[in-house]
């Protein structure tokens, strides 16, 4: 890649129900898809998590930059050119007042740092908010000081929760915005009526396509409705 050539990367946000759906059409869905980097939620947690996730990016030729055991159920996978370009990552985990059992799932923010070929940085993130309002206006908060601190372009794929008209995305508007229309349902994604997952990004991103992902070339409808409760969402960029 010559220095003054711009970086153009595929990013696909997923809830991958912790590995629980049909694995040939979600790996078929990946390899067809081709992203550079995979923002993923709820991956496996209980059973060999870090063995699994990696299974996972092996079939797709891709590594893992953050997941696994204490993962929170997160992980961002990536290919060998972005991962060459990894400053820093991190995982951050997010407090939550619990209240029932579904409060007991642990909530967090996983980040990386990535250089851009030419100059600059980006921050890429994977996150998954609660399903409790409260909690998610947490989450939010934590988001917007982490992508706020920065200093650089940011974007955020996840597992929101609600769909742009909640409380938590609100909260985060300016900062973070979903490019794709919000007629671009993910879930359920046997059905899909509500977009409730996205990738969000700041200002300094340039966006060629953002929508979620209803078949691919070997995964009609149908299949892609059995590999996770949540339909993909897809974001291509130049930086």
């Amino acid at each position: 890649m010559s220095e003054r050539e711009p970086w153009s990367l595929r990013i696909i946000a997923w809830n991958l129900w912790e590995l629980r759906g049909d694995l040939h059409a979600l790996v078929e869905t990946l390899q067809d898809l081709r992203p550079d980097i995979v923002l993923v939620q709820e991956a496996p947690r209980f059973v060999l998590p870090t063995t699994r996730l990696s299974w996972l990016a092996r079939q797709i030729d891709r590594r893992v930059l953050l997941g696994g055991l204490g993962g929170r159920g997160l992980a961002i996978l990536a290919t060998d050119d972005v991962a060459a370009q990894v400053i820093r990552r991190g995982l951050q985990p997010v407090p939550q007042r619990i209240t029932d059992l579904d409060s007991t799932y642990p909530r967090g923010i996983a980040a990386v740092r990535l250089s851009i070929p030419g100059g600059g940085a980006v921050m890429v993130s994977s996150t998954h908010l609660a399903l409790q309002e409260e909690n998610r206006l947490t989450h939010a908060a934590q988001l917007a000081e982490l992508v706020e601190g920065a200093g650089a372009p940011a974007i955020v794929g996840g597992d929101l929760n609600e769909t742009a008209d909640g409380a938590a995305r609100q909260a985060l508007e300016p900062l973070l915005s979903d490019p794709a229309a919000q007629t671009e349902h993910t879930f359920p994604a046997a059905d899909p009526g509500r977009r409730i997952d996205a990738v969000l990004t700041t200002t300094g991103v340039q966006v060629r396509a953002a929508h979620a992902v209803t078949s691919t070339t070997r995964v009609p409808t149908e299949r892609l409705a059995g590999a996770s409760d949540h339909l993909p969402t897809l974001l291509d960029v130049t930086l």
